[in-house]
């Protein structure tokens, strides 16, 4: 679901790869930089809610025929770096209507992700979304903690059906690689 440009344990989140893509890549070498400006157009809303809300700016690449795993990754970066490089990456499989397959695949996943990194805090959240505010959606987070603060972060969104077709969201399985101080920025520290 994810693979590893070494094959000695990992303790470094560049060590893992997303579809070919790694955390400090820059993303100039997958998309053009006329492409990531109109992608940050369509994106430029997304974090409103946050105190910085433009510090960190996201870009989505839709079923990509080099993609092999995923049908979406997103990827962020800072907003001042002109290399672009890539401090955040999601790869997005869909389980619509089959949290059951969803699970099954995180727990797959969570298996191995336990294999290969030596030295994490591992920590589960489940409850509703935060992102509905109906309550009707639910959301199940399995966090692993780096020593270094990086995280890999392995979810299933199960959404609400009116929200999840109203906002277009993607339902299943998400598994990101995130740099400590794009986590920072997400939690408001």
């Amino acid at each position: 679901i994810f693979s590893f440009q070494s094959w000695t344990k990992a303790d470094d989140i560049r060590d893992f790869e997303i579809e070919g893509m790694s955390i400090g890549d820059s993303l100039l070498d997958f998309m053009s930089e006329n492409e990531i400006k109109q992608e940050i157009q369509i994106t430029k809303d997304h974090y409103n809610y946050l105190e910085d809300p433009i510090k960190f700016r996201e870009v989505y690449i839709f079923k990509s025929n080099n993609f092999k795993t995923y049908e979406t990754v997103s990827l962020m970066f800072n907003q001042n770096d002109s290399k672009y490089r890539i401090s955040f990456i999601r790869g997005m499989k869909n389980y619509v209507e089959n949290l059951s397959g969803c699970f099954s695949k995180l727990n797959e996943i969570a298996k191995e992700i336990e294999t290969i990194i030596p030295n994490h805090t591992k920590d589960v959240r489940e409850g509703k979304s935060k992102l509905d505010k109906s309550g009707k959606s639910m959301s199940n987070n399995t966090y692993y903690i780096l020593n270094s603060g990086d995280a890999i972060i392995l979810v299933c969104n199960n959404w609400d059906e009116k929200l999840r077709k109203k906002n277009n969201w993607t339902e299943g399985l998400s598994v990101v690689l995130r740099t400590k101080e794009v986590g920072n920025w997400l939690q408001g520290n």
